[in-house]
């Protein structure tokens, strides 16, 4: 078989949420796939900071992160993209002012609004495996930046408004019950494949993409091999060529299987 570009997402498809546990049929398929010729990549909403140290072992050829806004292949970045420091500070400003729950995410930090009570606070240093930094720290230096947020919108006026200016700045993904990811404009998890095509010259319809939920729908679309796991968001299944088992049953292990990128 041809060499192919494979693409996972961490959350629910490498690895279990909210433990972050990567199964073992999962390190034997990504490892098997390497033997045979084939490059694997991390395609995730998760900035590079956020990776954790059990995915990185992996040895992954290339991480697509933030929602394509830096991607790295084998050690070298190729690209990177933040929000100007001075909409980064519109925006955290914006959300204080409403006590909405956010933490922002950079490429090599996160960022709290320690300043109002945050539900989310707690659970994401422990998903994230830090203590964060303060936003304040940002504005008070124009070179912090950050590269996109996780935030719950209430469904109120105020939140209906908010969402309206959001819209307008940034592209916003519905993760479920109120809570949007909202990234940077004509980046996505689909420009993310795109790029690292273009930059190894290989053909999209070489690429594999593997996800379970609404922030892989972009790399889903884009491919003509997509796959979902088998605990994947329903939204997503009627955008992908193949659903495999779940996270828990092999998943991955039983795709790569399906496909012949592993024996």
């Amino acid at each position: 078989m041809d060499s192919k570009l494979i693409f996972f997402d961490i959350d629910g498809t490498l690895a279990l949420e909210p433990s972050g546990i990567i199964p073992d049929s999962t390190r034997i398929a990504i490892a098997g796939a390497k033997k045979n010729g084939h490059r694997v990549f991390v395609n995730t909403g998760r900035t590079f900071y956020s990776i954790s140290e059990d995915i990185r072992t992996m040895e992954f050829d290339g991480y697509v992160c933030g929602c394509g806004t830096h991607i790295y292949y084998r050690g070298e970045k190729l690209l990177e993209s933040a929000i100007p420091h001075e909409m980064c500070v519109k925006v955290a400003k914006t959300l204080r002012e409403a006590r909405i729950p956010v933490f922002y995410e950079a490429d090599k930090a996160i960022y709290f609004d320690f300043s109002y009570p945050n539900p989310w606070l707690q659970q994401a240093m422990e998903i994230f495996a830090t203590k964060g930094r303060n936003i304040e720290e940002l504005f008070c230096d124009e070179s912090e930046t950050y590269d996109k947020c996780l935030i719950f919108l209430p469904d109120t006026e105020e939140g209906r408004g908010i969402k309206i200016f959001l819209d307008k700045h940034f592209y916003c993904i519905p993760r479920g019950g109120n809570v949007w990811e909202v990234t940077q404009k004509n980046y996505t998890k689909a420009t993310g494949i795109q790029f690292m095509c273009s930059h190894l010259h290989a053909d999209m319809e070489d690429c594999f993409a593997v996800g379970d939920s609404e922030n892989d729908l972009d790399m889903l679309k884009a491919v003509k091999n997509s796959i979902a796991m088998g605990n994947a968001k329903e939204e997503i299944l009627t955008y992908c060529s193949y659903v495999t088992k779940g996270i828990e049953e092999d998943g991955i292990y039983h795709a790569l299987k399906h496909f012949g990128i592993i024996k």
